[in-house]
């Protein structure tokens, strides 16, 4: 997976001064590059047969509801603030460089249904926790975080629960 890296633009200083912005909008835009990264997903999710997919916004949503219509499973938005219509269930949640809120619609999710949290990258771990915490509150079954890209030296994925199924496809 080391050949995407020439495909991921780092921009310094983004969003904030200090962080240094891994832009994976580049492999997005090359439609063989986008497959050969998307290949090992699909063949992932589709042996853990998850019920529905869950995609963080915003760029989670990408390869999440990707997958979703491949595989022919499920979609769940989990989204920022005041984004969904209904009743919903929230959770603040720290990032590297502030802090912020997720949201999914409390109906959203059958009792004990199968997901799997999909984001474009893991960082400290903050957004994705708070997903996982989230789709348990509404009464799923959480099974796994998969992730395009892993800051591993944020060490993110201590915050995860490690009995779950943690997969990233591009480490740096």
């Amino acid at each position: 997976m080391e050949n995407f890296k020439k495909y991921i633009n780092e921009i310094s200083d983004f969003p904030k001064e200090g962080i240094s912005f891994k832009d994976i909008n580049p492999i997005y835009k090359e439609p063989k590059i986008w497959n050969e990264l998307m290949l090992p997903l699909q063949k992932l999710v589709s042996t853990i047969k998850p019920d529905y997919i869950a995609g963080i916004e915003s760029r989670g949503f990408i390869p999440a509801t990707a997958l979703a219509f491949k595989l022919e499973v499920g979609f769940i938005p989990i989204r920022k603030p005041n984004k969904l219509p209904g009743k919903v269930i929230g959770t603040n949640y720290k990032l590297e460089y502030g802090e912020d809120r997720l949201e999914i619609q409390q109906d959203s999710i059958e009792k004990d249904s199968k997901i799997i949290v999909i984001d474009d990258l893991l960082a400290t771990g903050g957004t994705a926790c708070a997903a996982g915490k989230l789709i348990r509150e509404a009464g799923g079954k959480l099974i796994g975080y998969i992730f395009l890209v892993e800051l591993t030296e944020l060490h993110g994925r201590i915050k995860l629960d490690s009995e779950l199924l943690i997969e990233s496809l591009i480490k740096y």
